[in-house]
């Protein structure tokens, strides 16, 4: 799962570790796949859980946004 794998590799610490954890499962609780996930996403969970920052959460419809974006990407 990249770059959510990467990300969960490079934190330091169980309370950031659970953070990522936590926000994996949030997305499965979605229906959604993390693997699938906007690696914008990840990287925005990467560097708000470095800064000690809450992250915004990802839906569908987020998720549907991704899609889109990927689909007219050349």
């Amino acid at each position: 799962m990249r770059p959510g794998g990467d990300i969960l590799l490079r934190v330091d610490g169980w309370p950031k570790v659970q953070q990522v954890l936590s926000a994996i499962d949030a997305i499965e609780a979605d229906g959604l796949d993390p693997c699938e996930t906007a690696p914008d996403h990840w990287r925005h969970i990467g560097s708000h859980i470095a800064a000690g920052l809450p992250f915004r959460p990802y839906g569908p419809e987020r998720h549907r946004a991704w899609l889109q974006r990927k689909a007219i990407a050349p």
